[in-house]
């Protein structure tokens, strides 16, 4: 009977060792996940047909996202709609564990941004603009497995992990051309899921043990739900455009950093199950619900386009961001890494440096009213990491019909990085993950 007896207190700290690590991890110190690219960049298919290199072109309604000062080269008020479809595929591999190989598949299509920008003079050529736009998305799915057997344990693990959700903002911008050849933007981003979105992502964790602990028939199931919402805050990006001569254009903008007020709801729930001869049955919660902040950084970038004739044109961009003041401060005020899930006095996340370049060449046809462009890019788009950063690539090739008063652009852009350290989503793993995106895009001019 003293056998017995013992089992349940070594069952009980037997089955404690088998809570799923890396998702507790992630949620007790505030670990943020985005699914796409976490720099701020800007939207639209033509945009992004040229490898998201637009700031020193920035000459439709989207420039309210790249550089608002570029709304100023807009001759005709205009509408814009851009949509996208995502695929995104994460290949996971462990040395240490080859069970944990598995790879996790996503698709989405979203709108990603819509405006209206109307251009007057009043006193100098000015533009406004009212835009929407879908910057960050958190959908990610994958189902993996993990063994243990040493010392009289024998437990099969079988992990399940979805994300989704995405954080949009309300632009109203607007566009000076203070000197002939300089012109100042500023976009007002609203950030908020009182209007016709939810700003927020939600993370579940699923997970069955299946095993035996010392010869005993054991069975672990955990359920957590974590779920962040009502993302609300304020910044602006501030542009400016400067055409030196009719070949070469300057531009610059800076995305100011904000703090962001969440809602974090977190719920966990495990039920663990011994049998003979015990048949016993131990149940365990957690629930937290918390309002926090979290700082976004600040972005800074530089764009140079040359236009070599009326039908060639390319920009390189480059930008900054200020990764090392991204923070989570919980409800009891604990400031957290959001990147790595580290407090953050032991956190060591670098800044990040972007670079974009990109083409267009416009095929002209003056008796039809028509314009076809061919448009490319590369880029390197590298993640903030506990120390430096991950790194990620892409391509992207592009095309469309402008027709009188009626545009329309389509794009495609692949970004891959090789062998990106997973932190606390899989502990021990390492990922290869590719996203495919395809964008379209239609403006209407009046």
């Amino acid at each position: 009977m003293v056998k017995y007896r013992i089992y349940p207190i070594l069952l009980m700290i037997a089955a404690l060792c088998f809570l799923p690590v890396e998702l507790l991890a992630g949620t007790l110190f505030q670990q943020v996940g985005i699914a796409s690219s976490p720099n701020p960049v800007g939207s639209g298919a033509r945009a992004m047909g040229m490898g998201g290199a637009f700031i020193g072109v920035a000459d439709d309604a989207t420039a309210a996202s790249w550089n608002p000062a570029g709304l100023i080269q807009l001759e005709k008020p205009e509408l814009s709609i851009v949509g996208d479809y995502s695929y995104r595929r994460e290949k996971f591999d462990s040395s240490s564990r080859p069970e944990i190989g598995n790879t996790g598949d996503v698709d989405d299509i979203e709108l990603n941004y819509f405006s209206a920008a109307y251009p007057f003079y009043l006193y100098r050529n000015m533009v406004v603009s009212i835009n929407y736009q879908r910057l960050y998305d958190y959908k990610r799915s994958f189902d993996y497995r993990l063994d243990y057997s040493s010392g009289g344990l024998d437990l099969e693990q079988l992990k399940s992990y979805h994300q989704d959700g995405f954080v949009g903002a309300l632009g109203l911008a607007g566009a000076v051309q203070i000197t002939p050849k300089v012109s100042f933007g500023a976009t007002l981003n609203i950030w908020t899921d009182e209007l016709l979105w939810d700003n927020g992502w939600n993370e579940t964790f699923n997970e069955r043990g299946v095993g035996t602990i010392s010869g005993v028939p054991t069975t672990i199931v955990t359920h957590i739900d974590d779920k962040y919402s009502q993302f609300r805050g304020i910044n602006a990006n501030i542009g400016l455009l400067w055409d030196v001569n009719q070949y070469l254009t300057i531009g610059a903008v800076l995305k100011t950093p904000f703090e962001a007020s969440l809602l974090h709801e977190y719920n966990f729930e495990q039920t663990q199950t011994f049998g003979e001869p015990l048949n016993t049955t131990v149940t365990s919660q957690q629930r937290l619900k918390e309002d926090v902040d979290l700082d976004m950084p600040m972005s800074f970038g530089l764009g140079v386009a040359w236009r070599f004739s009326d039908a060639f044109s390319m920009d390189f961009d480059v930008y900054w961001t200020d990764w090392s003041e991204y923070i989570l401060t919980d409800g009891q005020g604990n400031k957290f890494s959001p990147i790595d899930g580290r407090p953050k006095s032991e956190s060591n996340v670098d800044d990040t440096i972007q670079a974009r370049l990109g083409g267009e060449y416009l095929f002209i046809f003056e008796d039809k009213n028509m314009v076809v462009p061919v448009r490319a890019g590369v880029f390197y788009d590298p993640e903030p990491s506990e120390g430096s950063p991950k790194d990620f690539y892409g391509i992207s090739v592009g095309s469309g019909l402008a027709y009188k008063r009626f545009i329309f652009d389509m794009a495609y852009q692949l970004r891959w990085g090789k062998g990106v350290d997973t932190g606390n989503l899989i502990a021990t793993s390492e990922a290869d993950i590719t996203q495919h995106t395809l964008l379209a895009s239609v403006i209407l001019h009046f």
